[in-house]
């Protein structure tokens, strides 16, 4: 296999992948959307120190993926597309990255497996549908160690090599936090430790490369430390040691349970988390850490090794962090790059070996790719009569306080749910088993690379029938069709008002380009900006809002599927008018749009009198 090959099969997958899914679904009602709307006001104020949503400040993260898509908003205007597009380029290049790093230290073969394993597995698509930094971070990653590595080892000019990591850790602490610089430093730290490098710590530009990071990452932590009193304390000390223990202010999602956790690596890392076996018996034996080189031979061993360790250390420390503090799904993010890697060293290696394990595991694959498959063709034919109407209608929403988690929507679905995921449903199946089935029948006959390129290109089909899946879920998870509604009949004059916490309906206010005021919603990530003094003044109790329901303005009200029942305990039926409803949510206004527009008295009455 070429070195052009493996870049361009590389290129042309992960850009179909994630540059081809950028326009659709519609952005999330959820942190994907708010962020969103911090870019966009970041745009719109000209300040780029401070972020701000919904006219609120925003203190919880760092800037850096925000920056990139104001910019991205200032050249090709806002949409779902200038929103996903930073994070889907960076998913490009973090694949791309990957590729060098595996070839660079363990050959073509194994750095194009990595890649391809970094590019097709489930946990990556999952985690770049949503304006997170995940990603970002776990390209900065994957460049410091690289350069570092290579400086360490003599094939990169010293101050390239280490003042390169340094300003990539810079930037990972500005796109991730603190622990863009602190997992960097803890895993580097642990790999000397292991080799004996710190023997040769004269020889690393400790004082510039630390200079270096601070005239990097330094400024923005200063610029916004004067414009905002209680910087320091609220972002280091709340957003940072105090989210890792859970007890932040206010009140952070609830932490997945560690078992769950670890277990969900496996789904992450789909379909190539079955080669697992051959990762982990990439770690090197600890009487090899700090062995004399044997010869010839045993010289040239000595990068691969040390890459090695890298990559244990790298992911090692990250998952065992996370294990001892709060965590989400996609906390680990950070570590999948090095897990990657070590997916494409070993299953390289075991072909090379023709390792005995190899098509066993290859098989039973096959045979869960296939369990997959019956259980699929059970749940279309389960609700093979249901009518495939607007998919919240078939779905088991819970109480609020279940949607703690980023993937809690999933058990939303109920087998009758299928009935409008029979496209994507289907295209799961056929991927699966093309992907798959091509895959085995490959293995046994020894073409190694096609069965990887075949599972490969299966994988890319399930992450487009999910993709698919995800556009139907569009009205559950958005209220961009709400939001098209209200657009067709606002004035310069109307207001907008949502119920609840201001995420479960954000999508409103991205996409009438409008700021909203929030009816019992003051709390999560608004609640802090909203006790300043010049914050505005957008947050209504029950007392507030009988004022402004009924005065002279016109107000468009959108209440989520989740508050809808309190909503509707609250709102006087004489003089609320329903404008609309999708995916379970409700636009509601308080003056009639057009003749004969019915009141909830009205529509209470006639629901009364059908029942009798």
């Amino acid at each position: 296999m070429s070195r052009a090959f493996a870049i361009l099969f590389l290129l042309a997958l992960s850009l179909g992948i994630y540059l081809g899914t950028t326009s659709a679904p519609a952005l999330v009602d959820e942190a994907d959307c708010a962020h969103a709307i911090a870019a966009r006001e970041l745009r719109e104020s000209g300040d780029w120190a401070v972020l701000h949503i919904n006219g609120i400040r925003y203190l919880e993260k760092a800037p850096l993926h925000y920056w990139l898509v104001a910019a991205s908003y200032k050249i090709l205007g806002e949409s779902d597309f200038s929103t996903r597009l930073p994070l889907a380029l960076a998913t490009v290049a973090l694949v791309l990255m990957v590729y060098v790093f595996g070839r660079r230290f363990f050959g073509e073969r194994a750095g194009f497996y990595a890649g391809l394993v970094m590019c097709t597995s489930l946990g990556t698509f999952v985690f770049t549908r949503t304006m997170i930094p995940e990603a970002i971070y776990a390209l900065e990653f994957t460049a410091a160690f690289y350069l570092f590595l290579r400086a360490w080892q003599g094939t990169l000019a010293a101050r390239i090599g280490y003042w390169g990591a340094a300003a990539l850790v810079a930037l990972a602490t500005l796109t991730r936090g603190l622990v863009g610089v602190i997992f960097p430093v803890a895993v580097i730290g642990l790999f000397l430790l292991a080799i004996g490098g710190w023997r040769r710590w004269r020889d690393l530009p400790l004082l510039s490369s630390a200079l270096l990071f601070l005239a990097i990452a330094l400024p923005w932590h200063l610029i916004t430390a004067r414009r905002v009193p209680g910087f320091w304390s609220f972002y280091i000390f709340n957003e940072h040691i105090l989210r890792a223990i859970g007890a932040r202010y206010p009140q952070d999602s609830a932490t997945v349970p560690l078992a769950l956790w670890w277990a969900l690596h496996l789904a992450w890392f789909f379909p190539w988390s079955f080669f697992l076996p051959h990762a982990l018996a990439q770690f090197p034996l600890p009487s090899t850490w700090r062995a004399a080189p044997n010869g010839a031979a045993g010289l040239a061993e000595v990068p691969a090794r040390e890459a090695r360790l890298l990559l244990f250390a790298w992911a090692g420390f990250i998952l065992f962090f996370f294990s001892l503090t709060r965590r989400m799904e996609y906390y680990s993010f950070g570590a999948w790059p090095a897990i990657a890697l070590l997916l494409g060293v070993g299953l390289a290696r075991a072909e090379a070996e023709r390792h005995r394990w190899l098509p066993r595991l290859q098989g039973a694959l096959t045979v869960t790719g296939l369990l997959a498959v019956v259980a699929l063709g059970a749940l279309l034919w389960v609700s093979r009569h249901v009518r495939a109407a607007d998919i919240a209608s078939l779905l088991e929403i819970r109480p609020a306080d279940f949607y703690q988690v980023a993937m809690a929507n999933l058990f939303d679905l109920t087998p009758q749910a299928f009935a409008a995921l029979r496209a994507p449903a289907i295209t799961t199946g056929l991927s699966l088993l093309a992907g798959l089935g091509a895959a085995w029948l490959l293995r046994r006959r020894g073409r190694a690379l096609s069965a990887a390129l075949a599972m490969a290109l299966g994988a890319a089909g399930f992450i487009f029938a999910a993709n698919g899946a995800y556009r139907i879920f569009e009205p559950h998870l958005s209220s961009r069709a709400l939001a098209e509604e209200i657009s067709k009949h606002l004035r310069a004059e109307d207001r907008i008002l949502l119920y609840g916490d201001f995420y479960n309906a954000c999508t409103v206010s991205f996409y009438t380009h409008r700021k909203t005021w929030i009816w019992n919603g003051r709390y999560h990530s608004l609640e802090y900006g909203s006790y300043f003094p010049d914050a505005p003044r957008i947050f209504l109790t029950d007392q507030d809002f009988a004022a402004f329901w009924e005065g002279p303005q016109r107000v468009f009200l959108v209440v989520p599927e989740l508050h809808r029942r309190q909503a509707l305990l609250r709102l006087p039926a004489d003089s609320t008018y329903v404008l609309a409803e999708s995916g379970g949510k409700a636009a509601y206004v308080n003056q009639p749009i057009g003749p004969g527009q019915p009141t909830l008295a009205a529509l209470r009455g006639h629901a009364a009198t059908r029942t009798d």
